[in-house]
């Protein structure tokens, strides 16, 4: 009796979950605005929530020596205040929104995420096209960014065997690449 009782559940569990198809190119909207930006739309009203991916085709690899690291710095530097939204704001409005949001730097590009409830687009929007059009570089933020970043290349990578290893390997197999340095720069770099 059990056995049937646990196939029984298992069987209206398969067939009440919903039906779940793979994207295909055509389910995406794309279009390019008169500025050169590319947006890209996959609709999906399954949840009430939307996602929003911006990716700048920006990394280590547009740096030279004297100034590595600098497009990981920026990053950080790009939730730090704007004409509209104020030092430390975009993160608070984000999150009174219901959002959430995280970048990442790699070689080839920095990549910023939000995730948030379809209700707060316009939010979201309003706080992307105001950082990326008016970002505001205040000096006492640069110099609170750059410690963070110094801090971060301590622990993350200094205190980290395998980044230790992976950053001498790099150096050697892409010695005329910028490839060569890591996303976080040169210590001497971050500290200027």
């Amino acid at each position: 009796m059990t056995h049937k009782l646990i196939a029984l559940l298992m069987t209206l569990g398969v067939l009440s979950t919903p039906t779940v198809s793979a994207t295909q190119a055509e389910d995406i909207n794309s279009f390019t605005l008169d500025n050169g930006m590319k947006i890209m739309v996959l609709e999906d009203s399954s949840i009430p929530n939307a996602n929003m991916y911006i990716f700048w085709k920006v990394g280590s690899r547009n740096e030279v020596p004297g100034i590595t690291g600098i497009s990981h710095f920026f990053e950080h530097m790009m939730f730090n205040g704007s004409k509209k939204f104020g030092s430390k704001m975009f993160d608070r409005t984000m999150e009174a929104a219901g959002g959430a949001n995280n970048a990442y730097t790699t070689e080839d590009m920095t990549v910023y995420t939000d995730w948030f409830p379809a209700s707060g687009i316009e939010t979201i929007f309003d706080l992307e096209s105001d950082r990326i059009a008016n970002l505001d570089i205040n000096p006492e933020m640069v110099e609170s960014e750059r410690g963070v970043v110094q801090s971060e290349r301590t622990t993350g990578l200094e205190n980290s065997n395998w980044r230790t290893i992976q950053e001498a390997l790099k150096s050697v197999a892409f010695s005329a690449h910028p490839y060569s340095w890591s996303v976080i720069g040169y210590e001497s770099d971050i500290a200027a």
